[in-house]
């Protein structure tokens, strides 16, 4: 489980980013509001940090919402019934680095998705853009659980959403490399 986990968590956090970017910024488009906001006395590219700010803020929100569930469930999942007695437990260290990691990930997320909602016309265009992203971080998601133990080699950790998969999978596993998190970040 300590494999499959990141990969369920970073769906989690991409489904909360996808359900809020396109039609924040491919749905302006659509619907005609962006011309409105241009034509206001503000230069576009305060109108990118703003939506960019925002869209950043709820998918923080989003990770938080994830985090909270798996710090609530992993005690859960180690222990089992009342008749498993496993003797490793997570630290505060663990719970921090996990929460790091979920931060920015949902970060470079929200960049990601926030820019090919741009490039769209419109919402369903927004999502066709967007599903081979998808595509890609579900094989980044797979792809831990076809290897044993995490990856030594740093230059692994410098490819996005893979990294972030790496190392909570590390961290799951007690298997934790602090240069991986520092490359990660």
């Amino acid at each position: 489980w300590s494999k499959l986990l990141p990969m369920l968590i970073v769906m989690m956090l991409f489904s909360g980013t996808m359900a809020i970017a396109p039609s924040a910024i491919a749905g302006e488009k659509e619907r005609g509001t962006i011309a409105t906001l241009l034509v206001t006395p503000m230069r576009r590219n305060e109108l990118a940090l703003g939506k960019i700010i925002s869209l950043g803020s709820i998918a923080l929100l989003s990770g938080i919402s994830s985090f909270i569930g798996i710090a609530l469930s992993l005690p859960k999942m180690i222990y089992g019934g009342d008749d498993m007695n496993i003797s490793f437990s997570y630290t505060s260290g663990d719970y921090v680095t996990l929460l790091l990691i979920i931060f920015v990930t949902v970060l470079v997320m929200a960049s990601v998705v926030s820019l090919l909602s741009a490039l769209a016309k419109d919402v369903k265009n927004a999502g066709t853009l967007i599903t081979p992203f998808m595509i890609v971080i579900m094989i980044c998601g797979l792809l831990p659980m076809l290897q044993s133990g995490v990856s030594e080699n740093l230059a692994v950790y410098c490819i996005p959403f893979y990294n972030s998969i790496e190392v909570m999978a590390a961290v799951l596993s007690h298997e934790l490399n602090w240069s991986a998190v520092a490359v990660t970040i």
